[in-house]
């Protein structure tokens, strides 16, 4: 298969593996690089990402790709005001990108062309290749989740102009998506809850659930020092990117609203957030007593390793957390609200702890701190669960069977 083309189209630069979509983004390309001639073709949202341009090139056989800074993706995002798209398209979608899109599609007969979110479907749909033409091949998309339903969770969480902004969103993403499970043979989601979503608003038999793996053997407790950092005897860890609305937001409702009830019953007790470039509203809860931010850091398996207790807070979360199935892996117990929950299929009570609002969490924290054996027990089962349900190899092998197999609708769900 080596020698069958592949085009991968992704909204961001799939490398390296350091966030939520460029986990899954990674380890998705590794698995098709190890069996087809991989062109990728992305934006890079950040220009410090260029630095990672080279890496990735080692891994497939060309990349194209264009640079936006943040300044101009604001710019883009007021723009789309004016032309009555949704934000999220204008802001990855570059005329450049798609010169290059299509003059790769001259070139080469790629067997199948995979998209990962909803803006990447956009280089298929505004090709001058016809769409009638594209279809002939296998054409992939990986939604991921639901973000028409992303968006109309956060215009519920605001007001104002914001609130108006993200129900457009909200509203303008839906047909997009709908556009997309249409068009295209194959369309991931995340999760059989997040398909659930989709399945409300039109036909749902195209669309699949793809779970999220984690590299179990990179989260691996056995092959990390617990040296590096001082363990508290109390340590409760948040992991991720703390720029991001919905990890700030959990940060401060669990640092305000449930750690003090935790620092009742264990006075020495420390709730350590750790991710990369926090927020002023996350800088500011330093001044709590027992709260620590780390800000970036060098290796996240070092702060889960001295963990008592993953805490993954989360009031809008959708489809599966990967700081849920990466604190399971280093085999910590974790607790998590039911939204970061969701799509997990283990054993609440046993291989993980489920709970919502803050007298039920701060409890939840506080008896499972109380007892050592049952804390053990708990870090040990996650850990095989996360074994047994959650390689990347195992999800991902769906892939190359829709590429090898023939054109749809044969290939069964």
């Amino acid at each position: 298969m080596k020698n069958k083309d592949l085009l991968f189209i992704a909204h961001r630069i799939p490398y390296p593996p350091d966030k939520g979509d460029k986990i899954r983004t990674y380890h998705m390309l590794q698995h098709l690089a190890e069996r087809y001639r991989v062109t990728v073709a992305c934006m890079i949202d950040d220009p410090d990402d260029v630095r990672h341009v080279e890496p990735l090139r080692q891994m497939v056989h060309q990349v194209h790709y264009q640079v936006r800074t943040p300044r101009a993706m604001k710019v883009k995002a007021v723009s789309s005001l004016v032309t009555g798209k949704p934000f999220t398209q204008e802001c990855f979608y570059s005329k450049q990108l798609q010169q290059a899109i299509d003059a790769y599609i001259d070139q080469y007969d790629a067997r199948a062309i995979l998209c990962f979110c909803s803006s990447s479907s956009e280089y298929v749909f505004r090709s001058r290749h016809t769409l009638k033409a594209l279809q002939k091949k296998v054409l992939l998309n990986d939604l991921i989740d639901v973000d028409s339903e992303k968006w109309q969770q956060y215009a519920e969480k605001h007001r104002g102009f914001m609130k108006w902004l993200y129900r457009r969103e909200a509203r303008l993403l839906l047909p997009c998506e709908q556009r997309i499970i249409a068009a295209f043979d194959r369309t991931f989601l995340v999760s059989e809850e997040e398909k659930a979503v989709l399945a409300a608003f039109g036909p749902v038999e195209k669309i699949e659930a793809l779970s999220n793996g984690v590299d179990l053997d990179y989260f691996c407790p056995k092959k990390v020092s617990k040296d590096l950092y001082p363990t508290a005897e109390c340590k409760l860890v948040f992991s991720g990117a703390m720029d991001y609305w919905p990890n700030i937001e959990g940060a401060v409702w669990f640092a305000e609203k449930v750690f003090p009830s935790v620092k009742e019953v264990f006075p020495d007790a420390v709730f350590c957030i750790a991710g990369r470039n926090p927020a002023d509203a996350v800088l500011a809860l330093k001044k709590i007593p027992g709260v620590e931010v780390t800000g970036t850091v060098p290796d996240m398996r070092d702060h889960l390793a001295t963990a008592t207790i993953c805490v993954v807070p989360l009031l809008i979360a959708r489809g599966i957390q990967n700081k849920v199935l990466e604190g399971m892996a280093m085999e910590k117990p974790v607790i998590a609200t039911c939204g970061a929950a969701t799509g997990i299929k283990a054993v609440d009570g046993q291989e993980i702890i489920v709970a919502d609002g803050e007298m039920q969490m701060a409890k939840e924290i506080t008896d499972l701190l109380k007892n050592t054996d049952r804390r053990l027990s708990i870090g040990i089962k996650a850990r095989e669960y996360v074994e047994r349900e959650h390689s990347w190899e195992s999800h991902l092998g769906r892939l190359s069977e829709l590429i090898e197999a023939a054109k749809f609708p044969s290939v069964p769900l």
